[in-house]
């Protein structure tokens, strides 16, 4: 459970990381209005739903490891 927590954490950083990037650049060439409308689309709000939901079932099933020590 560790594991995928661990995992989660990395992917929800680096979509982060990945999408304040792509916002910066499309603000410095002029085009965040553009760039605003390609990202409100229904994959990318149905991703945030997806990764929202896992985390808040993740943050409630207990980890075996700790009990354990």
């Amino acid at each position: 459970m560790k594991n995928l927590r661990m995992l989660l954490s990395i992917v929800v950083i680096a979509f982060l990381c990945l999408g304040y990037a792509a916002s910066q650049m499309a603000a410095f060439n002029g085009t965040a209005t553009e760039f605003a409308s390609k990202i409100d689309q229904p994959p990318v709000q149905w991703l945030a739903l997806f990764l929202l939901v896992v985390s808040i079932v993740l943050a409630f099933i207990k980890d075996r490891e700790a009990d354990e020590q």
